[in-house]
């Protein structure tokens, strides 16, 4: 009986999983082993710790145990009618290989196992890796092909793509946020002059939200009570309720009234 596409990507895929959580389980087995090392070569630190962790070591290798039998049950079926697969190197240049023994690799390398091209032929994995098809595994590979860029996509670079995505979202919406809650009607921040120094130097002052300017005009109001203003300063409230009015679109008038009975309130 021919070995169809749907059985070979089922067998694939669970295998895929299992070595994924064999991996898993043998880095955390590697991270306890480390500190059971330390704790026997420091008893002096050691109290409960070399117990707990030989206890934690040996939790991990027998949920080691139930993977390691279903991996031997699904690597027969496989090998009694083996199908095509394909994998790609994790890396930022890795290539698509028939398997993982291929002689440009390293027994360091890590695999994406593309369990959606199991059963291919060897034309399909190799028009859709393009430029990433590795020339060892696929000799025949013609030119034309492997100077076209990867057609293949991975659950690592949906993921990435994924998470570029919702960075811009987050990026958008804080830009967004930030022009709805600006001083002016384009959204961008409003400059006004903060000092003027006896050289005649000037520095400045940006008011990047509404608050900030309602703020900055109250506060130089509520000062005009002690101390003559500014030229300046005098400018610069203009300025802010002339923006404010835009923003709104209101009269000068109308929102200076509104700014008044703020400070009104504020007594």
């Amino acid at each position: 009986m021919a070995v169809t596409k749907e059985f070979a990507v089922e067998i694939d895929t669970e295998l895929s999983n299992l070595y994924n959580d064999e991996w898993r389980i043998r880095e955390k087995i590697l991270g306890y082993q480390d500190s059971l090392d330390f704790y026997i070569k420091n008893p002096k630190y050691a109290s409960d710790n070399v117990e707990h962790y030989e206890k934690q070591i040996e939790i991990l290798k027998q949920k080691l145990v139930p993977i390691k039998k279903r991996q031997k049950e699904l690597n027969e079926i496989y090998e009694q009618d083996p199908w095509t697969r394909a994998y790609l190197v994790v890396s930022s240049d890795g290539h698509v290989h028939k398997d993982m023994y291929c002689s440009t690799c390293f027994p360091q390398t890590r695999y994406a196992w593309l369990v959606q091209y199991s059963n291919d032929d060897e034309k399909t994995i190799v028009d859709d890796a393009g430029q990433d098809a590795c020339t060892v595994c696929y000799p025949s590979a013609p030119a034309e092909v492997l100077n076209r860029p990867s057609r293949i996509v991975t659950a690592d670079k949906i993921a990435k793509a994924k998470a570029k995505a919702e960075r811009e979202a987050k990026r958008e919406a804080r830009i967004a946020k930030e022009k709805a809650n600006a001083p002016t009607a384009s959204g961008e921040p409003l400059k006004i002059i903060r000092s003027i120094y006896n050289d005649g130097k000037i520095s400045y002052e940006w008011l990047k939200t509404e608050r900030s300017a309602v703020s900055q005009w109250l506060n130089t109001e509520s000062w005009a009570r002690y101390s003559p203003r500014k030229e300046y300063e005098l400018e610069n409230q203009r300025l802010i309720v002339a923006s404010l009015a835009e923003k709104h679109g209101v009269s000068f008038e109308q929102q200076l009234e509104i700014l008044n009975n703020k400070l009104k309130r504020r007594g």
